[in-house]
């Protein structure tokens, strides 16, 4: 029974997570083909909305630390436009260091010009947990990624 309850409620908590992954990937793809492309992705998002997402807590940075304990694969894509060496990332390094263009092709896996569900998964499961972490501390995040 109590295997059964756990269950119950890991299916129940994980349900919200995963509605609102799915609500960003559809508001990326314009034209619900099941994938997004560069042009949607340059129509939808800016480096700026990106890093106002992964700046959960609103205080106008992103540490490594916070990355490294929530996805630790992803501190490598994002250590290298931390372009002053102080393990945190601002908005304005972000946005000198990087492009929509560059981080659409970081996450198109498989170089066919698409971002299918799966690779645009690591993203934005990045930003909910960031998100969920700082809601669970009080914080209710700075503005959603698309808007």
């Amino acid at each position: 029974m109590m295997l059964l309850l756990a269950l119950v409620l890991s299916v129940a908590t994980a349900l919200p997570a995963r509605r609102q992954t799915q609500d960003i990937f559809n508001n990326l793809d314009i034209n619900s083909d099941g994938a997004v492309t560069l042009h949607e992705a340059e129509h939808q998002l800016t480096v700026g909305s990106i890093f106002t997402a992964l700046d959960a807590d609103c205080d106008g940075v992103v540490t490594m630390d916070q990355v490294n304990f929530y996805m630790p694969d992803m501190v490598a894509v994002l250590s290298p436009l931390d372009l002053d060496g102080n393990q945190s990332l601002t908005s304005q390094e972000a946005q000198t260091a990087t492009t929509i263009g560059n981080i659409f092709n970081f996450f198109d896996v498989n170089d066919d010009g698409l971002l299918e569900r799966p690779e645009a998964a690591r993203l934005i499961e990045l930003i909910t947990r960031l998100q969920a972490a700082a809601a669970a501390q009080g914080n209710t995040g700075c503005q959603p990624l698309t808007g």
